[in-house]
């Protein structure tokens, strides 16, 4: 092309632009409503707290004990740090980045086995329901996705005989390993199909050498946490609390029934997409590591509902997402080439692309992906409404000057950031002595109010039964009835504490 023209961009690139700019806006609908849980802003607090004292450590919980991995919280820091201690809405656009970031990888995948395939891939992934919700929460998933995606590609798709890839990859794994525990799943299968398969770019020690940064970090990690006790324990024993809680007094629902609605919901989400994904997955079970990481999270879900280490949750598949997109778009492609309806049309060498495949994608994700984005387009997600009290008495609290020296104890961390007080000045209830008369002591001598939830098994239930009633007491005064129970949830109330 003479100087001085400019470049036209290709029309399947401008196609992809625009599925890209659809997904984020979709994700930005759904990131503006209040989150169904606390986890996003448990986060904020650990990385807050991060970036205003240099301390790394879950002031509400012991999340960080063995739980919880490091790097989403100092990146979350780095990102408080640039926008603004208070600006949890910043830790969602990072992740929002971060979803379409691994849009742009998964197309430039699918691309690899045609246009429309890629085009296809591309609006199976940024349209899906699971992502477009879960990327909008300051969680560490979309992270994790994005990571697991560049090392699998730079290793298995991409030249893996050039130096940078393979660099690129070792990264990726490392990092990915240090976010959360689905990477240590993916890396210990890429080891274990690489010792299966040589590589065709060189030896598998050159291979296996690209996973060893990742190997070290979690055989460095399972020796650090053991301060705490044994690591799979320590994971299983925080995240089967409320599952141990609702088995003991007999509300639990079947592991069969939870099984049932888990995967109803998840087939649901993107029906066509899943069934011809599926059917991809099953014939590379042999040869491809993307179907062994589906595959294994399928049966990892199963196993972790059925031993009833926790309940069921999208989140522990948000790397299956990326690959089944990819390989969904795939069967769709080698089933309408075997019917004879359509062809999967590739661009390289052509100036435009044939309608018939555009109009195919957007009638194809449409159909299996948007009536469950519409459906909660205006109300949002049912579940919040059970965090709107926690919000109540947090904007409540931020009325209320924190006298010198003295604390907030809280049992939620959305009060915990509501509130407006410094991180380091607010302290989760889990952290008091479990010994009635020391914990009353500590709140004496250092809390000036508690934010109080009645869950049964929460620390200010068990430790002070009475708080229950809402009334003040010799110990507590009452100052704010956040209307959790009138809210069809659990009492949530804010208490001072009588010096």
């Amino acid at each position: 092309m003479a100087h001085g023209l400019r470049t036209v961009p290709r029309p399947e690139h401008l196609v992809a632009l625009g599925l890209l700019a659809a997904g984020l806006f979709l994700r930005l609908h759904y990131a503006a409503f209040l989150d169904p849980f606390e986890d996003g802003y448990q986060n904020w607090w650990i990385s807050a707290n991060l970036v205003t004292t240099g301390e790394y450590w879950d002031r509400h919980s012991m999340m960080t004990q063995g739980n919880w991995l490091p790097i989403y919280h100092f990146l979350g820091a780095g990102v408080l740090g640039v926008a603004g201690v208070w600006n949890f809405s910043a830790l969602k656009g990072a992740n929002l980045l971060l979803s379409s970031a691994t849009g742009v990888l998964v197309y430039v995948l699918g691309r690899r086995s045609g246009t429309a395939v890629g085009l296809a891939a591309l609006s199976f992934f940024t349209l899906n329901f699971v992502d477009v919700v879960v990327s909008g929460w300051a969680t560490a998933e979309s992270l994790t996705g994005f990571l697991v995606l560049l090392g699998y590609s730079c290793l298995f798709a991409f030249d893996a005989a050039r130096p940078r890839n393979r660099a690129i990859a070792a990264a990726a794994f490392l990092l990915a390993a240090m976010t959360r525990y689905e990477a240590w799943v993916v890396v210990a299968l890429a080891a274990a199909f690489l010792a299966m398969r040589r590589p065709a770019w060189g030896s598998r020690r050159s291979a296996l050498l690209v996973l060893a940064p990742a190997a070290a970090f979690m055989a460095a990690y399972t020796v650090y946490a053991s301060q705490w006790g044994f690591l799979p324990a320590l994971v299983v024993q925080q995240t089967s609390t409320d599952v141990r809680y609702q088995l003991s007094v007999g509300t639990q629902i079947a592991a069969g029934e939870a099984l049932f609605r888990w995967w109803a919901g998840y087939i649901g989400y993107f029906p066509i997409v899943l069934v011809a994904g599926a059917a991809v997955v099953v014939r590379r079970a042999r040869e491809d590591l993307g179907a062994w990481i589906v595959l294994t999270l399928w049966g990892f879900i199963f196993m972790y509902t059925a031993l009833r280490f926790g309940n069921p949750s999208y989140r522990y598949v948000m790397i299956t997402i990326p690959f089944l997109s990819l390989y969904g778009a795939e069967g769709l492609a080698a089933l309408g080439r075997r019917l004879g309806r359509a062809r999967s049309p590739t661009l390289r060498g052509r100036p435009v692309l044939v309608p018939a495949a555009i109009a195919a994608t957007v009638v194809l994700a449409s159909a299996t992906m948007l009536p469950s984005a519409a459906s909660f387009w205006e109300r949002g997600f049912p579940s919040s409404e059970a965090m709107e009290p926690l919000v109540r008495a947090g904007r409540f609290l931020s009325t209320l000057p924190l006298p010198e020296g003295k604390i907030l104890v809280s049992e939620s961390s959305i009060a915990a950031y509501h509130s407006g007080y410094p991180p380091d000045r607010i302290l989760g209830a889990r952290w008091l002595p479990q010994d009635r008369g020391a914990a009353l002591a500590f709140l004496e001598g250092r809390a000036a109010y508690v934010v109080y939830i009645g869950v049964p098994y929460y620390a200010l239930r068990t430790l002070f039964p009475e708080l229950e009633a809402g009334t003040g007491t010799a110990d507590f005064e009452l100052v704010y009835d956040a209307r959790g129970a009138a809210s069809g949830t659990h009492a949530v109330f804010v208490y001072r504490v009588v010096p």
